[in-house]
């Protein structure tokens, strides 16, 4: 049984009881109740007094983490039947009623649920208003909710009230016919370069590619693309506009460095303790000390303002319950 190749990091919950006893035919959509990144989502679940896990986390920019793997049962529904069949997925979310969840979760949600789907032999997500229905997977409903099984409002009214959409959304990928990959042209978007590997996800290191380089993507598995002579993350390729002549395709290389340049801006990133604004700077230095936080290599921290901000937030939240 394997993991989406959309996730982007492992790392693997004790919260989790192994192997899981029954197929996987159910998905369950859950709210974070907050706005975690996946480094954020993993540290929080890790956690063996929390007694809480998922199977997969996905954080306000779309990337997707793997927390317990799809063989396994996570410990997420408040119920044991539910989460031993259900692939569960927490989704970062406001900290407020509705529990809305941005664009970037939305897509990624989608494109995970239709993985999901085809690897298990799901040929349609349904989806019903009857609780008793849901509970009991009467006329084929497979998409169950958190608050069916404990006094809770998981997935909060904004993914409870779209779950109908989702569910259209998912089936029109599983149901549409495959079409030719068309090769698009995308701009490297990482201030330490962005790494190329032989294959997806855990390939070897083949070289680097500097911030801002250009390059032709031929195929595209999961959130990873060809480049020609090795493997990239998608998730720092900003794809260019297509264009025939070059003034167009250099107005559009411009538009994505502008647009990285106001996002460092609004959200910038932390690489030492002494950078890290100082109302978080203690609790980030004993989530260092804990080996919670490892950082991104070569000593930096590579934690941005949000991803300080959802960790501090974890931590507080743990130390109060």
């Amino acid at each position: 049984m394997s993991n989406s190749s959309l996730s982007c990091m492992r790392v693997i919950s004790p919260n989790r009881n192994s192997p899981r006893n029954h197929k996987i035919d159910t998905i369950t959509i859950h709210c974070v109740v907050g706005q975690m990144s996946i480094e954020s989502l993993c540290a929080h679940f890790s956690n063996p007094n929390l007694g809480a896990s998922c199977n997969y986390g996905i954080g306000p920019d779309g990337r997707i983490c793997t927390v317990v793997d799809e063989a396994d049962r996570s410990w997420c529904t408040s119920s044991w039947e539910n989460d031993h069949r259900a692939i569960t997925i927490e989704c970062a979310s406001d900290g407020f009623y509705p529990y809305a969840i941005n664009a970037n979760v939305w897509k990624s949600l989608i494109e995970l649920c239709a993985d999901i789907c085809r690897r298990n032999g799901i040929k349609n997500l349904v989806w019903s208003t009857d609780k008793g229905t849901r509970m009991n997977h009467l006329n084929g409903c497979n998409l169950t909710v958190h608050r069916d099984y404990d006094n809770k409002s998981c997935p909060g009214d904004y993914i409870y009230n779209r779950l109908g959409q989702i569910a259209k959304e998912v089936n029109q990928k599983l149901n549409a016919p495959a079409g030719p990959f068309k090769a698009y042209q995308g701009q490297v978007n990482a201030d330490d370069g962005l790494n190329c590997r032989t294959a997806p996800v855990s390939g070897s290191v083949l070289k680097t590619y500097p911030d801002g380089t250009v390059l032709t993507i031929t195929k595209e598995e999961g959130s990873w693309g060809y480049c020609g002579q090795g493997w990239v993350c998608l998730d720092y390729i900003n794809k260019i506009a297509s264009a025939n002549d070059a003034e167009t395709k250099e107005e559009s290389i411009m538009n994505g460095k502008l647009f990285k340049k106001m996002y460092d801006e609004i959200n910038p990133t932390y690489n030492t303790l002494d950078e890290i604004p100082s109302y978080w700077r203690d609790d980030i230095q004993e989530l260092v000390d804990k080996g919670i936080i490892s950082g991104s290599g070569n000593g930096k921290l590579g934690l941005t303002h949000s991803d300080c901000k959802a960790a501090v937030l974890a931590k507080r939240i743990r130390e109060k319950l």
